[in-house]
């Protein structure tokens, strides 16, 4: 080509490029309209499904065409969306697409959507249309919320109807019932001014309904005499146990309720636990088993810890009903699995008799150690020596379950009292909480010395004084518990000289001083703590309970004053009323620890087979010598059946003349305690096992804030034995009823009987 043509059509372009120029752009914001009014309307659908799957509301609202947006707000939108989703409550949508079809301005998607639950499988939801219109040349979703689910028109909604069986029962080890699915409550009712004698009825009330009767007594207070008011609620049993005397002294009217039913006025309280309302917490958690808002659920103990067993696992029906109430359509559903009863260790006359003893010690004690402002609480343990397995367990004060079963408990406030009660009735203090041991710890004392041949000479003389500056102790004196009791009485005499299991029968401070400094100076400073680890404290049982065990503290001295205190159960150490009973027990039985449990069996009931059951498990054993074992146990067998040395003896064979039929006809062993406890008033414990010569059953009290173990703790440890061993129950000590209290004050560095 000719130069000048080129030049030419050079020029020319230049000049068409000058005049495109001075043309106006489009805007960035005027592209993107663009590109989507090109979008094909499949493309949309697609774009809205995905964004479902991501629940990205925000983006499928602007898939919406104009007219649905009007109609609906994104809120709107967004809370039918949710509330149909929590319902189907899916891990996975998938869809695919089946035709699509096009005419003008509008167009017709049928596709097919499945939704993946963990709670119903696979729920398929066929045959499905979206419907798009065309509008400034843009495709838009003319939405309902049968895009949702097909059938979800009107005001129609997704719910999930639950047909749950009725929950499982717990029985002791014995096939009674602890707790019956289908049992009767009777709510008791009255009046002041009816009442034969209100004092009198508080009486009976106290021990029927397991209360203090201080509490009983404030609450009538606030009551005019004519007002007919809430008594307290019992099961069918004990009322018809206590028919004659309620009618009799409280004039009461009964009032029946179908209801789960806890036996024994909250006796076990701790150990079954309650079913109260699931929190969110908990829905949350439990989900993808099937628990809606309004189920009940197990919240402490057995109800706690086996409530997949106990309540099974409801049939679950995925429905879309109308307005109305109709079903117009089920989704699907998963089928339920049938509740399982649980069986205990527990020996429920066992359990009853400790709840009772405990109740019954606190009332006619109240004007004594006993009182609203002494004692708040108390704990005890029965376990099987040979086994592991728990046959009481008792946590005072009680609450009962039953309140807490919905809204049909007539109990007025008493679930915020349980709650803001400073005695904490929803704690199990025998697992989770620990005390200082004071006496009872001697017992690792004693095995220590003996094993390490801490006692050189024959015996020892147990003054009242004790002098440890040769061992570096810088308290200038330390003195006996009996320097503490009443000059008239044969225990303010020194023991004089004593052999090692005279020491634990009389609990002679001096002699487990004198040890712990030999122990700390002569042994190793660690050597004590690492017995008592043996011996099966510092850690966790591991009994199979929900609840977070106490693991109890075991520091290692680091001072001979720290050692000498930590021989007598004082110091830093602390301990839980299991891991007591516990070491108690594998004194018994020749130096094995068992792992505690209190679940026997799962299923067997009913026609059900057994799904689960309990083995004996052997934590540990102590490394005692059998010589040491027979030092311990000559020792706590004369705690209790020595009248010279014994510091419990008086509670078993204390009676005389016309009494005398209340001596015990069995032989028990035991160790006294009495431990400083940060008040005036200290912890008083008592630790047993039964019969001497052939152990059984080992059980240890300890009485938050009262006196001496051998005044409070041990005759509530004589009652559950007297119902063990089949005999007469013993009566209270009578001091309990006086209404003086004489509070005992331990010293830095001693310890009670």
């Amino acid at each position: 080509m000719p130069r000048r043509k080129l030049t030419i059509l050079t020029i020319l372009l230049l000049v068409f490029l000058a005049a495109c120029a001075g043309t106006s752009s489009p805007s960035s914001s005027s592209i993107v309209p663009i590109l989507q009014n090109v979008s094909a309307p499949d493309d949309v659908a697609k774009g809205f499904l995905d964004n479902w799957k991501a629940a990205n509301y925000e983006a499928m609202y602007g898939d919406l065409s104009v007219p649905s947006q009007q109609e609906y707000t994104f809120p709107v939108f967004q809370k039918i969306y949710q509330d149909a989703m929590s319902k189907i409550a899916p891990d996975k949508i998938t869809y695919t697409f089946n035709k699509v079809t096009v005419q003008g301005e509008s167009a017709a998607i049928t596709y097919d959507v499945e939704f993946s639950s963990a709670v119903f499988g696979t729920v398929a939801d066929k045959n499905r249309t979206m419907r798009l219109i065309k509008s400034q040349n843009r495709w838009g979703i003319a939405w309902s919320s049968m895009d949702i689910v097909n059938g979800l028109v009107g005001g129609s909604q997704v719910v999930v109807k639950s047909r749950p069986l009725p929950r499982g029962n717990i029985y002791d080890r014995n096939g009674q019932l602890l707790v019956n699915q289908e049992g009767t409550m009777v709510a008791l009712y009255s009046a002041r001014q009816d009442m034969a004698g209100e004092s009198d009825c508080l009486d009976l009330l106290g021990r029927v309904l397991k209360r203090r009767r201080y509490d009983l007594e404030k609450y009538f207070a606030s009551y005019d005499p004519v007002t007919i008011f809430y008594l307290g609620e019992v099961d069918k049993d004990t009322d018809t146990a206590n028919a004659q005397e309620l009618d009799q002294k409280c004039a009461v009217k009964r009032f029946p309720r179908d209801t789960r039913t806890y036996i024994g006025e909250g006796a076990a309280s701790q150990i079954t636990g309650y079913i109260a309302y699931a929190t969110q917490d908990q829905l949350n958690a439990l989900k993808n088993d099937g628990y809606r808002e309004g189920d009940l659920i197990g919240q402490m103990g057995i109800e706690q810890l086996y409530e997949k067993q106990l309540a099974g696992k409801p049939e679950q029906v995925l429905q879309v009903i109308s307005p109305s109430n109709v079903v117009l359509r089920e989704l699907g559903g998963r089928q339920g699995t049938t509740p399982q009863s649980v069986t205990l260790t527990i020996d429920r006359e066992l359990q009853m008799t400790a709840g009772q003893a405990m109740a019954d010690a606190y009332n006619y004690a109240a004007g004594n150690w006993g009182g609203p402002t002494h004692s708040p609480g108390a704990g005890l343990v029965a376990i099987d020596v040979k086994t592991g397995a728990i046959l009481a367990m008792v946590s005072w004060p009680f609450f009962d379950p039953s309140v807490y079963n919905g809204t049909d408990s007539p109990a007025p406030d008493e679930i915020s009292v349980n709650v803001q009660d400073p005695r904490a009735p929803l704690r199990n203090r025998t697992i989770q909480d620990q005390y200082f041991p004071g006496s009872t710890f001697k017992i690792v004392t004693t095995a220590a010395a003996s094993s390490e041949k801490m006692m050189t000479e024959p015996t020892f003389n147990c003054t009242l004084e004790w002098h440890g500056q040769q061992y570096g102790d810088t308290l200038p004196v330390r003195t006996d518990w009996r320097a503490l009791e009443d000059p008239k009485s044969d225990f303010s005499k020194p023991a004089g000289e004593v052999t090692m299991a005279q020491a634990l029968m009389a609990s002679c401070n001096p002699f487990f001083y004198e040890m712990g400094a030999r122990l700390y100076t002569r042994a190793g400073t660690n050597v004590l703590m690492n017995y008592a680890r043996k011996m099966g404290f510092g850690t966790p049982t591991g009994i199979d309970l929900p609840e977070t065990e106490a693991a109890g503290t075991l520091p290692n001295p680091t001072s001979v004053e720290q050692g000498i205190n930590e021989a007598i159960g004082q110091g830093g150490v602390q301990v839980s009323i299991l891991q007591m009973a516990r070491m108690v027990a594998g004194i018994a039985n020749g130096g094995t620890l068992y792992q505690p449990y209190i679940v026997e069996k799962v299923g067997g009931v009913d026609g059900l087979p057994v799904t689960y059951t309990a083995q004996s498990k052997i934590a540990g054993t102590m490394g005692l010598s059998d010589a040491t074992i027979a030092t311990i146990r000559e020792g706590m067998c004369g705690v209790v059946s020595d009248m010279t040395y014994g510091t419990a003896s008086f509670v078993f064979y204390g009676y005389s003349g016309k009494e005398s039929q209340y001596n015990a006809p069995y032989v028990a062993c035991g160790k006294t305690g009495t431990a400083q406890s940060g008040r005036v008033e200290p912890y008083g414990w008592f630790a047993a096992y039964a019969p001497k010569d052939d152990p059984q059953i080992a059980i240890v009290a300890m009485v938050e804030f009262g006196r001496e173990g051998s005044e409070t703790a041990a005759p509530i440890v004589r009652r559950v034995l007297d119902t063990y061993f089949k005999a007469e129950q013993a009566p209270f000590p009578y001091w309990w009823n006086n209404l003086q209290y004489i509070p005992l004050e331990l010293k830095e560095g001693q310890t009670g009987g």
